[in-house]
């Protein structure tokens, strides 16, 4: 067994918190213990870093349902739409929806469309977790 591996389950998931999401998300082909580590980060930052949209929105529709830490600290969500269309007022609604279920404390959206829909949730208005909002 690798040094990294041999650590406490709390301490790897605090250093997993540190890096993006994706990458988190792709230490789970190590091994069978990395495999549902990160799902219990407190932290989800799915931000565009110039890849398609579609491919950001595919990623987060596969892996957020899958996550189960029973408090997300942070949830941010950077999207920017500039020449693709991909991602709808009701994808974000339902990515709120999911992260305000899991006691959510920090909501950070930003979005950049031409579109002027809501995009958040009734549950998020009265989500009694959520302490900041950053829109």
């Amino acid at each position: 067994m690798d040094t990294i591996s041999g650590l406490p389950y709390e301490l790897l998931v605090r250093i997993l918190s540190l890096v993006p999401t994706k990458a988190a998300v792709s230490t789970c082909i190590l091994s069978k213990r990395w495999k549902f580590l990160w799902m219990s980060l407190p932290k989800l930052d799915f931000t565009d870093r110039d890849e398609s949209l579609l491919v950001l929105k595919d990623f987060i529709n596969k892996n957020l349902p899958l996550h189960r830490a029973p408090v997300i600290e942070i949830f941010l969500l950077s999207l920017y739409e500039s020449r693709e269309r991909n991602i709808k007022p009701e994808d974000i609604r339902q990515w709120v929806e999911i992260a305000v279920s899991r006691h959510l404390l920090e909501l950070d959206v930003s979005h950049s469309s031409d579109k002027k829909e809501n995009m958040f949730p009734n549950s998020m208005f009265t989500c009694k977790s959520l302490v900041v909002l950053k829109l």
